[in-house]
């Protein structure tokens, strides 16, 4: 594989471990900052939003600027924050400088899905693509659990000096072996809008509510777990969880060409739902060795419906509008971000009303309802399609 590629997927590992550390440090961080495990959680709604609002705005602004400056620009901005993020003395300086990494990731992620693509020949673009993009779920596979590891061995603070030095290496290595990179043609705000149509905007809905669901309780899921189990640091768990999703991404596109994409989704929905609501039930357990075992397996098994649906959504949106499918994914990665920041804000909301013991049958019922809506969107999407011929 091009050693280039490679430089851009660590920048894209980086920016993936670092959104999804904050999980497995939550008890940390709000013991040392003397604030609730809710209040903590609004760190990954405050990365998600900006990230989410930030992509298509700073894309926008920033697009006369090169390509490889704003590159190399991005994750230096990046390192900076996560350098930060390991010294600042107060919870709302923290709040802040979760908010700055996630605009330059916001900048750095889709500079380095178009880039892969003009680093390599034609028929090699979709791989380079997918290789950039698996960045993102290897830093949930082993970025998560290692920054989790280290922030609870030593303190929470040294995992975002993990991120912010790897951030370096990437920063450097895009400065030094990264070509210029041509850009890609302008699109106007009204071309973009074409992409849109009451079907892709309701699918897009089901986005982010399916995963406002799961991010409910992926956001809690340290206290969720050291609830159940006694067990404090969860970074094993994490792993586990990162092998269900590398495991259901790939069910997920294996599914999607099998049986269809609206069946993958709608067995992804259920079996998601009925997953996490499982997490809620575990609570009446008292810790031992069987509850240890049980929230094992649930860990690797809500990975794979939780991810699995992520293949078949991507694929349904594409499927009605082939034509704008770029414009649409766009939206996409930014309705997966704003679900990211809503389950974390929602999921506060619910610890902070009763217990963290509701978490997870919370985010099942919002699933459910994600699977209910798809059903309805789905059968209104084929009467479109019968009345075409």
């Amino acid at each position: 594989m091009n050693y280039r590629l490679f430089i851009l997927m660590l920048g894209t590992f980086i920016i993936g471990t670092d959104d999804f550390v904050i999980a497995g440090l939550l008890p940390s961080i709000a013991n040392d900052m003397n604030v609730t495990i809710a209040a903590a959680g609004q760190l990954v709604t405050a990365f998600a939003i900006a990230y989410a609002i930030g992509a298509p705005i700073l894309g926008t602004l920033t697009f006369n600027m090169p390509v490889k400056t704003l590159l190399v620009l991005s994750m230096f901005v990046f390192t900076i924050a996560n350098g930060l993020s390991a010294i600042v003395p107060s919870f709302e300086l923290l709040f802040v400088t979760r908010v700055i990494a996630a605009l330059a990731a916001a900048v750095f992620t889709p500079l380095a899905m178009a880039a892969s693509t003009s680093l390599v020949p034609d028929i090699m673009r979709g791989k380079a693509l997918s290789f950039v993009i698996a960045g993102i779920t290897i830093g949930l596979i082993l970025g998560a659990p290692i920054g989790t590891w280290i922030g609870n061995s030593i303190t929470w603070r040294y995992s975002f000096v993990f991120v912010a030095a790897v951030s370096l290496v990437t920063a450097i290595g895009v400065l030094i072996f990264l070509p210029k990179i041509e850009r890609e043609a302008s699109v106007s705000i009204k071309e973009k809008l074409k992409s849109f149509n009451k079907i892709i905007v309701l699918t897009l809905i089901v986005s982010i509510i399916g995963t406002t669901g799961g991010f409910m309780t992926y956001t809690y899921i340290a206290p969720i777990i050291t609830e159940i189990t006694n067990v404090e640091n969860i970074s094993i768990y994490l792993l586990l969880l990162g092998i269900g999703a590398l495991f259901g991404n790939l069910v997920g596109g294996y599914l999607t060409d099998r049986i269809g994409a609206p069946k993958t989704l709608k067995l992804s929905l259920l079996g998601f739902a009925i997953l996490l609501a499982a997490f809620s039930m575990l609570t009446f357990l008292n810790p031992s060795t069987l509850a240890i075992i049980l929230v094992g397996l649930i860990s690797v098994l809500w990975g794979i419906p939780g991810f699995g649906m992520n293949p078949a959504l991507n694929a349904y949106l594409i499927s009605l509008n082939p034509k704008q499918s770029s414009m649409i994914l766009s939206f996409s990665a930014s309705a997966l971000y704003m679900g990211i920041g809503l389950g974390a804000f929602l999921g506060g909301v619910v610890i902070n009303l009763s217990s963290i013991n509701y978490v997870g049958i919370s985010s099942g019922v919002l699933v459910f309802v994600a699977l209910m809506i798809f059903i309805s969107v789905n059968k209104a999407a084929k009467k479109v399609t019968e009345n075409k011929y």
